[in-house]
């Protein structure tokens, strides 16, 4: 992060000033700077003014052979015996030096010469070609395939086992490896349950270091939850929700590159199936809302939703801690109640609406639930 000539640290060497320079001693020199390599500082024997005419400069001060940045903002007061140097933020900057008339200027040469680093992207994804979430069962097996892009592969849940070439990889919860463009690998599942992971199929150019291939990475904290968001992004139809994908794949690529350069590693808590979890438990429950004047049976749900009866019964008692047959008889005496309330239905009425194989039933499961008949409700109601 660079400072200002504005930033507290900037006093030992000068200070900004708003001040227009009209001091009548002094005179202005103009300077067209290109450059952005210094090999050799300035200094004058008195205090002078910098002030930038046109595009953006870096004050550069050298103190006791370090070099250190200042992106120069408004006018500058620089100190007398001060070395600096000036080079521009982008192509060109045009900088005035106002000095004493009897001013003089030196120079020196540092021990060692200065550039510049410009802040720039070496790496780019340009497209994201196929992005999916599987879950596979311990049988599953994928023969394998060679391809002209770069493939991200994150075990959410389970053991994956690869072969990149002929080699073979292990990957277990929260793992991740990254096969090459014409790179050959096959997969299979090795845990005796099944095998939740995600696949990233993308196009990337810009400097690649060869290392973050042929092995497996143990993610982060932070390398899941960059994750988690690129699959909640995935859905998105918020204006530039697919930038923000490449940003976030980008974000992991460079986090892999860094990874021998991390100095803490957390692990992580949760798991990116939370999120394919919600998402099919919304969606259930909004199936479960327009179809609640039906009888609506657990089997026309899994079947609505190619699930197995287990499978829903555990997403339902995991997240909402309630059997799905559960949740739909609160939903059904829920609505039933709105609806004595309303008072423009008989209770017999209201149970065949709701789909309930008779109006006893329906009596019976009221009582159970509220500790009053639905008559008596409605009386109460009609008292009240």
């Amino acid at each position: 992060m660079y400072n200002k000539t504005t930033s507290a640290n900037f006093l030992k060497y000068g200070k900004p000033t708003k001040a227009i320079i009209t001091q009548k001693n002094l005179s202005a020199k103009e300077y067209i700077l290109t450059s952005k390599t210094i090999d050799k500082v300035f200094y004058y024997d008195s205090d002078i003014y910098v002030v930038v005419n046109s595009g953006m400069g870096m004050l550069i001060i050298y103190d006791d052979e370090n070099y250190l940045e200042y992106a120069i903002h408004r006018h500058v007061n620089l100190k007398k015996g001060v070395r600096f140097a000036i080079v521009p933020m982008d192509e060109c900057v045009s900088v005035s030096i106002f000095a004493p008339d009897d001013h003089q200027i030196k120079s020196e040469q540092p021990t060692k010469p200065y550039t510049i680093k410009d802040i720039r992207s070496s790496l780019h994804i340009n497209k994201i070609l196929a992005y999916y979430y599987v879950v596979k069962g311990p049988d599953y097996k994928f023969d394998g395939e060679v391809h002209n892009f770069y493939e991200l592969t994150y075990v959410d849940n389970g053991c994956l086992k690869t072969m990149i070439e002929d080699k073979e990889f292990t990957l277990n919860t929260h793992d991740l490896c990254l096969y090459a463009p014409k790179q050959f690998h096959s997969q299979a599942v090795a845990s005796a349950g099944s095998c939740s992971y995600l696949t990233i199929i993308f196009e990337m150019n810009g400097i690649i270091d060869p290392s973050i291939f042929n092995r497996v990475f143990n993610c982060s904290k932070e390398i899941v939850a960059q994750i988690e968001l690129l699959a909640k992004n995935s859905d998105s139809n918020i204006p530039y929700a697919n930038d923000y994908q490449i940003c976030l794949l980008e974000g992991i690529i460079i986090k892999l590159l860094q990874y021998e350069y991390e100095n803490e590693y957390v692990k992580p808590t949760t798991n990116i199936n939370q999120y394919f979890e919600d998402k099919l438990l919304e969606e259930i429950t909004s199936y479960i809302n327009e179809h609640l004047y039906e009888p609506l049976p657990i089997d026309q749900i899994c079947n609505a939703f190619s699930i197995s009866r287990s499978s829903l019964q555990n997403l339902f008692k995991d997240n909402l801690h309630i059997s799905p047959k559960q949740y739909i008889n609160e939903l059904k005496l829920a609505r039933s109640k709105v609806l004595i309330r309303q008072s423009q239905y008989t209770i017999s009425a209201i149970s065949n609406m709701l789909g309930y194989a008779s109006i006893h039933y329906f009596s019976r499961k009221f009582t159970q639930r509220y500790g009053i008949t639905p008559s008596e409700y409605a009386r109460k109601i009609y008292d009240n």
